[in-house]
């Protein structure tokens, strides 16, 4: 992997509390990878940094111990709480706990890879993330590895390698766009299977083996469409499923002419995002 780029960096700025955080799309053969720089893909927690506190994704504080931020400059990071490859539950458990548990955030590392409050190019914000990070000097905060690659083919013997070691996938970040906040081309992923969320909104009751438990979660997707995801759940989720309003993951394989996902199942629920008060787990039939 090439070495890192260095460049002139325009003066980071003081940031609003409110950051909306980037959202990826995927890749797909075709983009022009020398815009982009790539950097492994963290299966952790989205993690800001408004210059004050950690917010998740949704934008709800995070319990960090005090020591875990302490010194972090009033401007605003973006990163992932990160327990290491393949530790995800891990992760999600210490970030979803009220109280922090000193000993689970010790496991953690908050690897940042932007800067949302600096004016200039991502090629301008990595010299200036990489002098943050290296000014905070705490060993566990640090700066995502940022790469090029020359080829399709390159990028795909990169993210093979990366899966044989556990990592999740692969992040591709346009060099020459300025700090935008919400979905672009900007930001893409790239994984061995796609993925996407959707909000549980009933249990379907389960049949022969199943029969008295749940035989499937009926989720809506963010454009307003319901799909059923049954597979994948294990027995344990299926006495005890995540109730309405809970925010889960789910794997699919391509889509269908009409835009649902393919193969579409079950792989974790997000409890770093929480049902809201009253939802409820009754079955929907």
């Amino acid at each position: 992997m090439a070495a890192l780029i260095a460049c002139c960096a325009l003066p980071v700025q003081a940031q609003p509390a409110a950051v909306q955080p980037t959202l990826a799309q995927s890749y797909h053969p075709g983009v022009e990878l020398a815009h982009y720089w790539v950097s492994e893909k963290y299966d952790g927690v989205r993690g800001l940094w408004d210059g004050r506190q950690l917010l998740s994704r949704q934008g709800l504080p995070i319990a960090a111990p005090a020591w875990f931020t302490a010194g972090w400059p009033a401007t605003a990071l973006d990163g992932e709480l990160w327990a290491g490859r393949g530790r995800f539950d891990q992760a999600q458990s210490a970030v979803a706990q009220a109280q922090p548990n000193d000993k689970a955030w010790r496991a953690m590392r908050y690897m940042v890879f932007d800067l949302p409050a600096h004016p200039g190019t991502f090629d301008e914000r990595l010299p200036a993330l990489q002098r943050t990070v290296a000014a905070i000097g705490q060993p566990w905060v640090q700066a995502a590895p940022q790469w090029r690659v020359a080829s399709h083919a390159a990028l795909m013997e990169q993210l093979h390698e990366l899966n044989r070691a556990g990592a999740e996938g692969l992040m591709l970040r346009r060099g020459d766009a300025p700090w935008r906040g919400g979905r672009s081309a900007d930001l893409l992923k790239l994984k061995a299977f796609e993925d996407d969320e959707a909000t549980v909104v009933g249990h379907l009751p389960g049949r022969g083996k199943y029969a008295g438990q749940t035989g499937a979660l009926l989720v809506q997707l963010a454009d307003g469409r319901r799909l059923r995801l049954g597979s994948g759940l294990s027995d344990a989720l299926r006495r005890n499923p995540p109730p309405v309003g809970s925010v889960v993951t789910y794997r699919f394989n391509g889509r269908h002419a009409s835009g649902l996902p393919r193969f579409a199942r079950f792989w974790r629920v997000r409890a770093d995002n929480p049902p809201p008060a009253g939802g409820g787990g009754s079955p929907s039939r």
